[in-house]
C-alpha cells in the first residue's frame, strides 16, 4: 500500500523528470507539487495527475473553465492555475473576490487589479465591469498591433508566417524571425503586450446581480471571446448551481474545461459537450458522482489538457491554502524587489 511519504516522493521525482512511471490508480487525495518560486516555470500549468501518476497540465495561453459541484476542489484548482500565472513576473493578474469568502485574498499583494466587496461597498460589480471594459479596450488595441504588423510583413514581402496571436508573437521573438523583421525596418511595436490573466472564483455569482448582472456577464463574455488571441486569459471557476446562468457564447469561448464530479449529467454536457459521453463521461462515471461510492475526491475530466487526448481523466492537486498564501507573498516580494509590481499591488505596503 502506498503511504503518503511515498506519494509525495513519487510526485517530486516526476517533477524532477528522473523517475520511472508510478503505479496506476488514484489516491484518495493528491498533494500539490513543491512550489518553486525561484525558478522559471514551464509555460504549461500543472493541475494534477493522471491514472499513471504523470502530471496533467493546461496551457497558460488558453482560457480555463473549472466547474464542479460544491466542495469538489473548484477553488483549489483556480488557486493552482492562478498561482502558476503569477510566477511569471511580467503577467498582470486581475482578481475578483466576493465578500467574506477570502479564497483568493492571498493574491492581493501581487494583483494588478484586486476587486472585492470589502472596500468597495456596493460598487463592487460596477468597478469590476469597468475593469473588464478597460481590458476589452486593451484587447482592441492589441488587435490593431497585430493587424499592422501583419500588414507591414506582407508589404515587405518577407518569407515569414503571419502572426496570429500575441502568444505566438512572443514565441517567435527568440527565433530568426526577429532578425528578418528588424532587417526589413519593421517596428513590431511590442511595448505593453504583457500577459493579463483574469481570475474569477465565486465572484461568478455576480451574474445574478439584480442591477448589474447582465452588464457583468456581457463584459466577461466579450473578454472571453476576443482576449485569448492577444494575451488576455481567463481562469473561471464556477459551482454547478451557476452553470445555467452562463451564456453559451461564454462557455464556448473557453477551450480548456475541467469538470469536477458534476452529478448532473446536463451540467457535465454543458461543460464538456454532449459528445464527451462517447469518451467515457456518462452517468455511471465517478466524475459525475453517480457510481457506487460517489467517486474519488478531486476526480475530474479535463478537455484541452496539453498533449493529451481530447478528454483526459485526472485528479486535481489538493493545495494547502497556507502554502498558497505563503507562495503568493513570496512572489509579491520578488516582484517588489525587481520593481515589477503594477496597478493595485504597487500601492500596497507588504511589510
Amino acid at each position: 500500500m502506498r503511504t503518503l511519504t511515498t506519494t509525495l516522493k513519487t510526485l517530486r521525482d516526476h517533477l524532477d523528470g528522473d523517475s520511472p512511471q508510478s503505479p496506476g490508480g488514484f489516491q484518495s487525495w493528491c498533494p500539490a507539487p513543491r512550489l518553486r518560486t525561484r525558478q522559471t516555470p514551464a509555460d504549461d500549468a500543472p493541475i494534477g495527475v493522471d491514472e499513471a501518476g504523470q502530471p496533467v497540465s493546461v496551457s497558460r495561453d488558453r482560457h480555463v473553465l473549472i466547474a464542479g459541484d460544491p466542495r469538489t476542489l473548484v477553488t483549489t484548482a483556480v488557486r493552482t492555475i492562478a498561482l502558476h500565472h503569477a510566477r511569471f513576473p511580467a503577467t498582470r493578474v486581475h482578481v475578483y473576490e466576493p465578500e467574506s469568502l477570502g479564497d483568493l485574498t492571498a493574491l492581493r499583494s501581487l494583483a494588478h487589479r484586486y476587486i472585492s466587496t470589502v472596500g468597495n461597498g456596493g460598487a463592487t460589480v460596477p468597478v469590476t465591469i469597468d475593469d473588464l471594459t478597460s481590458l476589452a479596450v486593451e484587447i482592441d488595441r492589441r488587435g490593431k498591433v497585430l493587424a499592422k504588423l501583419n500588414a507591414d510583413i506582407a508589404a515587405a514581402g518577407l518569407d515569414v508566417a503571419p502572426v496570429e496571436s500575441i502568444p505566438q508573437l512572443h514565441r517567435l521573438l527568440s527565433t530568426a524571425w526577429t532578425s528578418k523583421v528588424a532587417g526589413a525596418g519593421i517596428d513590431a511595436d511590442l511595448g505593453g503586450l504583457a500577459r493579463h490573466v483574469v481570475v474569477i472564483g465565486d465572484a461568478i455569482r455576480w451574474v445574478l446581480s439584480e442591477d448589474n448582472g447582465q452588464a457583468f456577464t456581457d463584459a466577461l463574455t466579450r473578454v472571453a471571446i476576443r482576449g485569448e488571441a492577444v494575451g488576455v486569459s481567463l481562469v473561471l471557476g464556477i459551482k454547478s448551481p451557476y452553470l445555467p446562468c452562463l451564456p453559451t457564447d461564454l462557455i464556448d469561448a473557453m477551450p480548456t474545461r475541467i469538470a469536477l464530479r458534476l452529478r448532473n449529467q446536463d451540467h457535465a454536457d454543458r461543460v464538456l459537450g454532449p459528445d464527451a459521453r462517447a469518451a467515457g463521461v456518462d452517468a455511471d462515471d465517478p466524475v459525475t458522482g453517480h457510481s457506487v461510492g460517489g467517486g474519488a475526491f478531486g476526480m475530474c475530466w479535463v478537455a484541452g489538457a496539453v498533449n493529451r487526448a481530447r478528454f483526459q481523466r485526472a485528479q486535481i492537486y489538493a493545495t494547502d491554502p497556507r502554502r498558497f498564501a505563503y507562495a503568493a507573498v513570496r512572489l509579491a516580494s520578488a516582484r517588489r524587489r525587481e520593481q515589477r509590481l503594477t496597478g493595485d499591488a504597487a500601492t500596497r505596503d507588504l511589510r
